[in-house]
Parts: C-alpha cells; structure tokens; sequence
C-alpha cells in the first residue's frame, strides 16, 4: 500500500492510497461471490454459478463499487493507525483509479477535532455601561403605558389633526390624473407617515377628497417605492380622536396594578434599574467573549460548518412550513438572494462555532465543570415555573439535560472571565446612546 498524506489545514488531512492490482483483483472477486449469492443465474441454482460465469452476467459498475466498498473502510483504518489520527467524523472517500492492471487508487479526506489556541482572556479591560434611571426614563415608560391605554374617540365634524387615527382609501394616479388600479384601504395616524401624505391630510374632513403628490425618501423600507413620486387620490373615510387617560392613581391602578402614581413610579424606577444591570452584564460578556475569540486562534473542520448549517436550513424549513410559508415567500420578505441567505448563514454559524470552541477551552483550561446536582437543581428551578408534562419530559431527558449542563457550563464561565476581568464603570444616558447612534 502506497500513501500520500496531504495536510489541507489543522483540521482536514487528505490521503492519497495506492492498493496493489493483486488486492483489488482478490476485491473483485469477494464481491462478484457476495453479489453471486443473492442473483439468480439461470442454469445454476442460486449462489452456486461459478465466479467465471458471473463475471459475464454480473453489472461491472455494481461489482466494482462493492469491491470499492470491500476496500477502503480497512484500508482507511489502518493508515490512520499508522499516522496516529483520531477523525472527528467519518472519513470521506473518492476513487481515482480502479483496473486490474493499475490497482485501486483512493482519495480520503479526514476530519480532525477542532484545534484552539487561546489567547489572553483574563485581566482583559473592558467598560461597563451604566445607565441612571433618570425621571425622562420613567416618563417615558409612563407614555408607553398612557400609549396602551389610549382610547378613540369617532369624529363626524372637524378637520383632521396632529395625532389623529384615521382611515382612509388610496387610488393612484397616472400621469394624466387619472385613477389606476384598485384603491387600497388603510389606516394612519397622522404625524407617523411619509410627511407628504401626512401634509395633505391634516384639515381635511371626513368623507373628502383630495389629490396628494406623495415624494417617498430614497430610505423607505419598500423598494419599489423609495425615491419614487406618486399622484394618489385620497378619502377620509373615517377620523378617530386619541383619548389619552388622566396620569392619576385611577391610571396608576388600570395600567400599573399599583394604589398611587408614585406606587407606579418608583415599580418602573425598580424595574428600569434591573433591566439597565442586565444590559450591563449582557454588554460586558459580549464584550468580553468578542475580545477573547479574537485573540484566539480557532480551527474547526468544514464539517461542522456542514452540520450546524444543515441543522438550521431544516429548523428554518419546519418553522416555514409551520407558517405555510415558502422559501421564496421569506427570501422576498427578508430582501436577501439565496447566495446572501446563504453567505449570512454562514458567517452567523462561523461566528457561533469560535465563540462556543473558545469558551470551551476556557473552561477545560481553568477546570470549570457541571456537577450532576448542578443539573438536577436547574431542572427542579424550570419545573417549580411549569411543572408540565411536556416540560417534564423535555428538561429530564437525556438531550434536556445535556443542553441544560452546556447552558450551565457556559454561565459558569462567564462568571470566572468577569471576575477575572478589569471592568470599569462608564456612565452613559439613553439620550447619549440615542445621539450615537444618530451620528453613526
């Protein structure tokens, strides 16, 4: 047997492997017997024609794949003994060249376990972002709730105002004026549209009339309308008044279950802080783990990328099916090609793969690990929230449990890298955010 090793990266050796003529003629025979004892051959009772005859009557394609077949598991396993190789899965194999002249020839391409070289990953410096539960926060939720509970009122008389919820029909126009297409139906409330629309509406009154020229922004989120001009004649055909409630502790108790405004005030003051320190914490692992991965060299076979990305496409697939949604229904909706699908799908896994190999090696290289009791007191936590049978059975299950200790493991890591992290405190307003993001 000749070989020839070829290292294509740190996960992926291929071999090439070269079996002598006399192995692959004795290859041929074993398979014509083994395929001879389940063919009929007329003259001969089954399994017993002799193997001259059966290399007439026998399919050669068949009797060379199985020789094939025969061949290459053994062969396989013992170059990968000599080269001291433990494959992360099963190896994949091309014929080259197959005659009883030449021999047999193969490719075979191994997958090897992922390989992580971990970079610095603790005394890292990383900024917490702390925001204050400021009074513009609270007024802010407090409108949201006023939003909720927000009432209309129907309008016969009066024109259109600021904030008003109207509806109304839409009928384009052609360059002549004149209408095209049906109209369509639609609701608005006025101030919250594409200020055109929102300009020719305001002081008109139920049941009118009017032609609007609409100029939508080159931005606008459907793409057969951005920085296009549309003539449409519109008709209000109804007109709704928002009716904000009072901000009293009447409010307090309908919207917020508590007695007083200041009851309610100081549950979302309470409320805002802990989502605030969950978003810290949030923002200093991602910030943590980002930092970690890339300091990190990370090398996994292209296998794993196979798995995890066949693994998706079919969750993806069940939940469209379960939507009575097709594929092409959800490439237009999300405005992607199947290569852009493709190409974002890849990256995300890519991404989620380092991000898991790194934390992995982590917790191997501190001794970070899941006890059983870990596991059975985070299964009686799920089940003391829904004690369900499906529940039950999920979170007790072999695969429950298993995914339950690697969420464990992961949370127990991130622990250790924050406290053995540098984080400063850096205090920042919702407003600042806001302007950030404006000016980015």
């Amino acid at each position: 047997m000749q070989v020839t090793r070829e290292d294509i990266s740190p996960c992926l050796v291929s071999f090439e492997i070269q079996l002598d003529p006399e192995q692959y003629v004795s290859a041929l025979a074993r398979a014509r017997k083994d395929i001879g004892k389940r063919t009929e051959v007329p003259g001969f009772r089954k399994g017993k024609a002799p193997e001259a005859v059966l290399e007439r009557v026998l399919d050669p394609e068949r009797v060379e794949n199985l020789a094939g077949e025969l061949l290459m598991p053994d062969a396989v396993k013992e170059v990968l003994g000599e080269h001291d190789l433990d494959p992360w899965d099963s190896p994949s194999v091309e014929v080259l060249e197959a005659s009883p002249e030449s021999g047999f020839k193969f490719r075979t391409r191994v997958p090897l376990s992922p390989k992580v070289e971990l970079g610095q990953y603790v005394g890292l410096e990383v900024d917490r972002i702390v925001r204050p539960v400021t009074d513009e926060v609270i007024d802010r939720e407090i409108e949201r709730l006023r939003a909720q509970h927000t009432t209309l009122e129907a309008r016969q008389e009066g024109a259109v105002e600021e904030s008003d919820y109207i509806f109304v029909s839409i009928q384009e126009l052609d360059e002549n004026g004149e209408p095209k297409g049906d109209p369509a139906h639609n609701s608005a409330v006025v101030g919250e549209n594409v200020p055109d629309f929102d300009e020719g509406v305001r002081g008109m009154s139920k049941d009118e009339t009017k032609d609007i020229t609409i100029n939508y922004p080159e931005d606008w989120g459907e793409p057969e309308r951005a920085g296009q001009s549309v003539k449409a004649r519109v008709t209000v055909t109804h007109i709704y008044r928002q009716v904000k409630p009072e901000l009293d502790d009447e409010f307090a108790r309908t919207a917020g279950g508590q007695d007083t405004m200041d009851a309610l005030r100081k549950e979302i003051r309470e409320g805002a802080q802990r989502a605030f320190e969950q978003m810290a914490q949030d923002q200093v692992e991602n910030d943590l783990v980002r930092k970690i991965v890339e300091n990190a060299t990370v090398d996994y076979p292209p296998q794993m990328m196979q798995h995890e990305f066949g693994h998706r496409v079919g969750d993806l697939f069940q939940e469209l099916q379960q939507r009575r949604m097709s594929f092409e229904d959800y490439l237009q909706q999300t405005s992607r090609t199947e290569e852009q699908f493709r190409s974002d799908l890849e990256q995300r896994i890519d991404m989620d793969l380092r991000v898991g190999l790194v934390m992995s090696e982590v917790a191997r290289k501190e001794d970070i690990h899941v006890e059983e009791a870990d596991i059975d007191a985070e299964v009686q936590g799920i089940l003391a929230s829904d004690a369900s049978e499906q529940v039950k059975e999920r979170a007790e299950s072999p695969e429950g449990r298993s995914a339950i200790a690697r969420r464990l493991l992961l949370r127990k890591t991130l622990e250790f890298l924050r406290s053995a992290s540098n984080i400063k405190d850096v205090a920042r307003t919702i407003d600042t955010e806001a302007e950030e993001a404006k000016e980015a």
